[in-house]
């Protein structure tokens, strides 16, 4: 399909991967259409936009036919059930987009695409938690296989990151390192890390629609094993600001009741007992033409985006909060 102009229809669209992959499609020549319920004013230009929602009303989706859809909002079975049952009949070719987290576990280094899916306990449960969100997207695959077998795309990101991230899950190390002064970093230097700009992943989404390529693919980088501490100086080096580094352990953190992931971003605690987590593979993708830019790119990307966009409340650790544990991580260290 290389230099032919598709017809491609986003299911989603309007948050963070969606523009990115608006903008890679149009950039191609492609003609988009955007199914979404209107609620988030957006500014894509030369893009059909239809109206309704995924859960219950699909009108505009009938009598129309595409070369290609993008799933970016497939969340629960039943609604991904309902757009392929009209879908299968009206579209070529069909790419999910799902999330390294529809695995059993996380207890091996390195797992692949074949490594035991989560299950619900209860199929019929349609509550997305933190427990159900992995088991959900993995049951959402299967119905994107049934409708569309050997028409059917599945990628499976990892943490996404970049502009317009929406969750600050990333953007909060290279903005908090360049505020300065003394950075609380959590855990181990030495664990290892993944994530995939929004921009790299967009491109190769769109390279492989074009190709008509079928499949499950990890989709997660960077190219090269980086730890947190190299993410952490790579932070420093894109900032241009004076700031010093301070590790404080597993167990401190844990004994001051810290959050994981979310207070302090991209650190995994042993507890979770996901060791895996952040180091799949991701040989296959590679092997299929994604390619990642330099951190360093990302990083200035996300600090030039976040002096626009004027957000003001973030996660991350309050700054009192942080300066509260410096403080007390110090007089532990004093009196061991």
């Amino acid at each position: 399909m290389g230099g032919m102009v598709l017809k491609v229809l986003i299911l989603g669209g309007t948050s963070f991967l969606g523009p990115h992959l608006v903008q890679e499609l149009q950039q191609n020549g492609h003609e988009v259409t955007i199914f979404t319920r209107g609620n988030q004013r957006v500014e894509l230009s030369q893009v059909e936009q239809l109206h309704g929602d995924r859960d219950g009303n699909l009108e505009s989706l009938k009598g129309r036919n595409w070369d290609a859809v993008i799933d970016t909002s497939g969340y629960l079975p039943r609604v991904v059930r309902d757009s392929s049952e009209i879908l299968a009949a009206s579209a070529k070719h069909y790419t999910f987009i799902s999330s390294i987290s529809v695995y059993r576990d996380f207890q091996e280094q390195k797992i692949d695409e074949s490594y035991p899916l989560a299950k619900l306990d209860d199929e019929d449960n349609e509550e997305i938690t933190d427990k159900t969100y992995g088991a959900l997207k993995a049951a959402c695959e299967q119905v994107a296989l049934n409708y569309f077998a050997n028409r059917c795309l599945i990628i499976r990101p990892g943490l996404i990151v970049g502009p317009l991230d929406p969750t600050d899950r990333f953007s909060y190390w290279p903005i908090r390192i360049k505020k300065g002064g003394e950075v609380l970093a959590p855990g181990s230097p030495t664990q290892l890390l993944q994530f995939i700009d929004v921009r790299d992943l967009a491109h190769w989404i769109v390279a492989m629609v074009e190709q008509r390529a079928t499949g499950i693919y990890h989709a997660t980088g960077p190219a090269d094993p980086l730890t947190f501490e190299e993410l952490l100086h790579a932070c420093q080096t894109a900032s241009g600001t004076q700031s010093d580094l301070t590790w404080a352990s597993e167990d401190f953190l844990i004994n001051h009741n810290i959050q994981d992931w979310t207070e302090l971003p991209l650190w995994l605690s042993s507890r979770r007992n996901m060791p895996g987590f952040l180091n799949v593979n991701v040989d296959k993708a590679v092997q299929a033409g994604l390619k990642f830019r330099p951190l360093s790119e990302t990083l200035n990307a996300i600090l030039d985006w976040d002096e626009r966009r004027g957000k003001k409340e973030r996660i991350g650790l309050d700054p009192e909060k942080e300066q509260t544990l410096l403080n007390l991580w110090k007089e532990e260290v004093n009196h061991s």
